[in-house]
């Protein structure tokens, strides 16, 4: 009986330019920046992001001294008085929506989730 082995092709190794690196580092530092969101986009590897992120920081920055903390704590002031605040983003549903470069940002008030249920459904469909 002949056998017929069948190998995959080796598939060759990406390689991406500095240039490239830089500016996809540079998009994960802007602020509220999503790194696996990026990653996708561009088609890279979290991993590899995550690497390029590691590397580009100066490996000669050393980190400050810290202080020692005091043995015991400091007390609070008599005049403080603790407030909650209250957040209009607390009490909301939050969705975002990504599909190539378009992202869609939706606050629900809670107390409307079951018309935010059938707009997403009729969304959905």
């Amino acid at each position: 009986m002949d056998t017929l082995a069948l190998t995959p092709p080796r598939t060759q190794r990406r390689q991406y330019s500095q240039a490239f690196k830089t500016h996809i580092v540079d998009t994960c530092k802007q602020p509220g920046a999503s790194l696996a969101a990026i990653a996708q986009h561009h088609h890279i590897n979290r991993n590899t992001l995550y690497r390029w992120l590691r590397e580009a920081k100066p490996s000669d920055t050393r980190s400050p001294p810290i202080s020692p903390s005091p043995a015991r704590p400091q007390p609070i002031p008599t005049s403080f008085v603790p407030v909650q605040l209250h957040s209009p983003l607390q009490d909301c549903i939050h969705l975002q929506l990504l599909k190539h470069d378009l992202t869609v940002r939706i606050d629900w008030p809670v107390a409307h989730a079951q018309s935010c249920l059938h707009t997403l459904q009729g969304l959905l469909r």
